[in-house]
């Protein structure tokens, strides 16, 4: 969690609803308290904020993303080896595929509410 000042990732996390977790979890990591620190971070806030899970869980956090906008993601494939990392490299970059087949949600005109 970085700097105990200035953390753009403490801060996207308050912002993201996470305010008294992330607070904590820098705490505890400033502290010296790595361990505990990864403790503390909320199961709900790792799945949300991150692409974990099952395929369809993954591919519904970037249909979340997609539809609030977002045009850029940034893919750090897991895995204990180069290959596995590769091969977790390629489900991302397939399931990117199979999102950009799908048709893209109704765009409400400008202006408007939703």
């Amino acid at each position: 969690m970085g700097s105990a000042t200035t953390n753009f990732y403490n801060r996207a996390y308050q912002r993201g609803g996470y305010a008294d977790a992330a607070q904590e979890v820098q705490r505890l990591w400033v502290g010296g308290h790595r361990e505990e620190a990864i403790a503390a971070v909320p199961d709900e806030m790792a799945l949300r904020t991150s692409l974990v899970g099952t395929d369809e869980m993954v591919l519904g956090r970037l249909r979340a993303y997609r539809d609030a906008g977002v045009t850029t993601i940034r893919l750090d494939p897991a895995g204990d080896t180069v290959t596995a990392r590769l091969d977790t490299l390629a489900r991302g970059l397939d399931l990117l595929r199979r999102l950009e087949a799908e048709p893209q949600p109704a765009q409400a005109p400008a202006g408007s509410a939703r």
